[in-house]
């Protein structure tokens, strides 16, 4: 069993949930073929973990360049039908040529390399897969995330009806996108969470002072994330007396905008903004803090963040919006708070105060967020489920 893994753009800082799937399941034995057409900028590498590294290191990118040269071969033209259908269907509109040349190109190369099955993350890979699926035979299966079932799904009626499985980062996606497909979608879907190394992120009861509350965020800085809204939220507490400080981790357009934001409300000395950090520095900020917050939108641009995730194997509670998967990670009251809206300041507000004024109720919430992460999200469990599934799909 040999796996083509295609990710349009790889390594990426904020994806190092796929990093660490494919090096799982090297570790596990799977012999993986990494395909790629972007790999990240140079300033970013020193983001990437040692593992991301090494995974780019023995990437085959694919430029236009070569995928034009793949047009020269036979066999493409199998896929010509197909290539038009997604231009028709395709949420993610791409360049419909320069789609068919990669899908010539992945095709060719995974013939040379003994490849016996194509996996891979995100839409555009998924339409390069199919169509190379369709050139050379090969089985394909894909990774559907939390986004690309509301906004980028134009794609998967197509995919559905050849591929081998779909594996789902989350039910709530899950069940959101089999509600737009014909009935026989469900026997191909398979929820496999992205999961934690939970040794790696291993639970620590070390906590800082209690006095402030140190919370802490992390993301894309866009407006779908609400950090907008969480620094308001902060401000208002801390005007009202609370205790706090707020971190929040990441870089992106609204960066500005938040640092005035803070400013304008007399809480940029409590707001730290260190901008995009390493995989392994973001440990160090989870087991600095008491709490990790979240107020982003709950219209499938976020399922759960991984972050959310590795802060509740850390052991620290967590506070989240209704984002489309919370519950499933989330006991309301005992892993951590799940607020009724998006933008509930008031609830916020009050769970801060709880947890402000009894750091036994943090340090309680924060072992049940362990063990909750060690019982569902395992990702040595989920690794084992993929290579399973990959396994079936060969047979």
């Amino acid at each position: 069993m040999k796996i083509a893994y295609l990710i349009s753009r790889f390594p990426w800082p904020s994806e190092t949930f796929i990093s660490r799937e494919v090096s799982d399941l090297m570790e596990a034995g799977v012999d993986v073929e990494i395909f790629a057409f972007e790999g990240p900028p140079e300033a970013d590498m020193r983001l990437l973990s040692p593992q991301a590294r090494a995974l780019a290191a023995r990437t085959r990118y694919i430029s236009k360049a070569s995928a034009a040269g793949a047009l020269l071969r036979p066999g493409w033209q199998r896929a010509w039908a197909l290539n038009n259908r997604f231009t028709r269907e395709a949420t993610l509109k791409t360049q419909p040529l320069l789609r068919l040349a990669r899908a010539a190109s992945v095709a060719l190369q995974a013939r040379k390399s003994g490849v016996t099955a194509i996996h891979a993350h995100w839409p555009y890979g998924t339409q390069v897969a199919q169509l190379a699926h369709q050139i050379t035979g090969l089985p394909f299966s894909t990774s559907v995330h939390a986004h690309e079932v509301a906004h980028d799904n134009g794609h998967f009626r197509a995919a559905f009806e050849t591929l081998r499985f779909a594996s789902f980062c989350n039910a709530a996606a899950m069940n959101h996108l089999l509600d737009q497909l014909p009935s026989g979608a469900r026997d191909k879907a398979h929820l496999i969470y992205h999961g934690v190394d939970i040794a790696a992120f291993s639970y620590s009861d070390q906590y800082p002072p209690h006095k402030p509350l140190r919370i802490l965020s992390a993301g894309r800085v866009t407006p779908t994330k609400g950090f907008d809204r969480l620094i308001r939220a902060c401000a208002r507490g801390f005007a009202e007396g609370l205790d706090i400080t707020l971190t929040i981790l990441g870089r992106g357009p609204a960066l500005a905008d938040l640092r005035q934001l803070a400013l304008d409300l007399g809480f940029s000395d409590r707001l730290d903004l260190p901008g995009w950090v390493s995989h392994d520095e973001v440990r160090s900020h989870i087991l600095n803090s008491h709490v990790f917050a979240l107020m982003a939108n709950d219209d499938f641009n976020d399922g759960l963040p991984n972050v959310v995730l590795e802060s509740m194997a850390c052991g620290r509670t967590i506070i989240l919006s209704p984002l489309p998967a919370a519950s499933e990670a989330i006991e309301h009251g005992i892993s951590g708070f799940v607020l009724p809206a998006v933008d509930d300041p008031e609830s916020m507000l009050d769970f801060l105060r709880q947890l402000n004024s009894d750091p036994g109720l943090v340090r309680s919430m924060g072992q049940a967020a362990r063990q909750r992460v060690v019982g569902l999200y395992d990702s040595r469990a989920h690794i084992r489920r993929l290579r399973t599934l990959f396994e079936t799909a060969r047979a």
